[in-house]
């Protein structure tokens, strides 16, 4: 029994010696412990301290910031400096001079410059356009994240577009009043659909029967349109409805389609949803044939009411 405890006593006083015993942090030749090891240490031996790897670690936190994508980014690169103007501010002295609706626009449409006037003039052979029964209707939906607010530029700004036929995107912050146009940019009638406006698009060379029958339904549908030809617009569907991320191309006028599309698309524009039409506003008019009337009141309370009497 007592070289047993002995032993125990000889043990604990052993491992208690060697647990408090202290290692200096160094080279390999300063560690005590390593004094009588002939052979190889791995990874590293006990207790090896190596600036290098903390100057490795300093210098790579330094590099996390930097974004190492090469691809496209939507709606653009972050941190990228551009003249958007934002439309939550009241300054209006600044909004006037970044876009009053009468200088420098023609950058995107002037109606008084002869040289534009290419956008609403036919200039290929009409029967290519002629409806054709057989061509069915096109309805094409994008998807637009739901959290997805776009910029607002300035007239000074270039604003271009990846789709032929764009249906959301940057748009100047002057709106433009609802109404028949001699040609509306895309430029201004995407502030439209953001509003939540529809937009009829015809190609200059369509039959006009076909322009006036969808016209007719659309200005009975709803207050907040807009009208314009466009060349945007092929030969085998020259007429086009346009909402939000949605667009409905037709060859003839699907009368049926096109108010189900009307009704179930108005409205729905991002600022369609967040804020009342505000009619008192300094609005875009260049080009405006016709205004728009009120159909039910100016919020459009009712869609298309009259087709279901």
């Amino acid at each position: 029994m007592m070289i047993k405890s002995f032993i125990f006593i000889f043990i604990l006083h052993f491992v208690i010696h060697n647990e408090c015993k202290v290692h200096k942090k160094g080279s390999l030749r300063e560690n005590e412990i390593n004094a009588n090891w002939k052979g190889l240490w791995f990874p590293k031996p006990p207790n090896y301290y190596d600036d290098s790897i903390e100057t490795a670690n300093v210098a790579s936190a330094a590099n996390t910031n930097k974004d190492s994508w090469q691809g496209p980014w939507f709606p653009h690169p972050p941190g990228k400096s551009s003249d958007v103007f934002t439309e939550k501010s009241d300054d209006f002295a600044y909004a006037n001079k970044c876009d009053n609706g009468k200088q420098n626009i023609a950058i995107d449409f002037d109606p008084e410059d002869k040289r534009h006037s290419y956008n609403f003039l036919c200039f290929g052979n009409r029967t290519e356009y002629e409806p054709n029964f057989n061509t069915s209707s096109l309805l094409i939906e994008y998807f637009v994240p739901a959290a997805y607010q776009p910029p607002v530029k300035c007239i000074s700004e270039r604003i271009d577009y990846n789709e032929t036929l764009p249906t959301f995107g940057p748009y100047r912050p002057l709106a433009p009043k609802f109404g028949a146009y001699k040609y509306l940019p895309p430029q201004r009638w995407l502030r439209s659909l953001a509003d939540g406006a529809i937009v009829f698009l015809y190609h200059p060379c369509a039959f006009s029967g076909q322009i006036k029958q969808l016209q007719n339904t659309l200005q009975g549908c709803l207050y907040r349109h807009i009208i314009s030809p466009s060349l945007l617009l092929t030969a085998e569907r020259p007429l086009a409805l346009l909402a939000w991320g949605k667009c409905l191309q037709m060859s003839v006028v699907d009368d049926s389609r096109a108010v189900q599309f009307i009704k179930d698309n108005a409205k729905l524009g991002i600022n369609g949803k967040q804020q009342k039409l505000n009619l008192s506003a300094h609005l875009y008019d260049a080009g405006l044939l016709t205004e728009s009337h009120l159909v039910t009141d100016e919020q459009d309370s009712e869609v298309c009411g009259y087709k279901e009497m």
